[in-house]
């Protein structure tokens, strides 16, 4: 049985992380289990909590233990009320001092398998070149799910995000600040709403994951976790421009590459423009993928699609160990 905790970590002063531990058996020593630990880098918002479920199902399929670490920030936590945002980069930085500094302290492990989910497959790729060479050499694989790599302000949603923090920033900010005054019978009408607009129908690939009004409510009552959330956001519009080819170059046999087929933060153009570059580059047999399965950018937040992403990774890691000899 899979349990899970959060903790907080102090990254540097006035700045925090909040971390999600997956482990099959708590009362069974970390080191001991396998010797692969998972880590997940988040979207934006990267609010951790809704990975929870993808981490668990993970956990079950693997008996590993699975991580996930917020964007500094993006949290919202009973003791801690306000913090300043910070960019893509202080971000990356962030993550890079999390794995070299803090790991070790608990966990005993040969193999890092990173899981990236939009921003956060930008935040791997330009980790794997940042990172010290001791903890590069363990990453075994990263998987880039719905990865925004590329061109960020030119997507239909980006687009419209560079608007707002272009010229009505000022009205986002004033908003956000205004909803933590209202009670949390009227936010949770705004959420609930919301989420049947977007999310109604009823049928197995569309059921949310557990507690997800509840994750939102929180999010809404802290100015500063939103404040994080939009103003990393709007950085990406003028960070995530051309793509890195360097970096995917050097570290190809790591990467694999997962595309929506409808997803308006990556448009699948940019799908066929990454399998047309690793043909140019003679590596047509790269893990560059595009979903048939009618999966969503946000798909953490279905419990079914979770599952499906979990497997995907489960069956393509399998594969890999067992081709390079290496302990799974």
């Amino acid at each position: 049985m899979s349990s899970v905790r959060y903790e907080i970590c102090e990254i540097d002063p006035g700045h925090y992380l909040k971390i999600l531990k997956c482990h099959s058996d708590e009362n069974v020593q970390i080191e001991t289990v396998n010797k692969s630990l998972y880590i997940i880098i988040p979207g934006n918002p990267g609010i951790i909590d809704f990975y929870e479920h993808f981490a668990i199902d993970l956990n079950k399929k693997t008996n590993c233990p699975v991580i996930g670490i917020s964007h500094t920030g993006h949290l919202y936590h009973d003791s801690i009320f306000s913090w300043k945002p910070k960019p893509v980069i202080g971000q990356i930085m962030d993550k890079i001092k999390f794995i070299e500094k803090h790991l070790g302290d608990e966990y005993k492990y040969e193999n890092i398998i990173l899981l990236g989910h939009s921003i956060g497959c930008y935040v791997i790729i330009e980790l794997l070149e940042l990172i010290g060479q001791e903890f590069n050499n363990k990453i075994k694989k990263s998987f880039l799910f719905f990865p925004t790599i590329e061109r960020m302000s030119t997507t239909p949603n980006g687009k419209v995000l560079t608007f707002l923090s272009d010229f009505l920033s000022w009205l986002v900010y004033f908003l956000a600040f205004l909803l933590t005054f209202f009670p949390n019978k009227i936010r949770k009408q705004f959420i609930k709403f919301g989420l049947n607009n977007r999310h109604g129908s009823v049928n197995d690939d569309s059921i949310l994951i557990d507690g997800i009004e509840d994750i939102l409510l929180k999010m809404s009552q802290n100015y500063s976790c939103f404040k994080s959330c939009f103003y990393m956001g709007s950085n990406e519009m003028k960070i995530v421009t051309n793509l890195n080819k360097k970096v995917i170059e050097k570290n190809l046999d790591k990467l694999y590459f997962y595309y929506g087929l409808n997803d308006k933060w990556c448009p699948v153009d940019f799908y066929h423009e990454m399998k047309q570059y690793m043909s140019e580059i003679d590596r047509e047999n790269a893990n560059v993928y595009l979903d048939q399965l009618g999966l969503e950018h946000a798909f953490v937040i279905f419990k079914k699609q979770c599952e499906i992403i979990s497997n995907l990774v489960q069956n393509n890691l399998t594969l890999f160990f067992k081709y390079y000899k290496c302990v799974f």
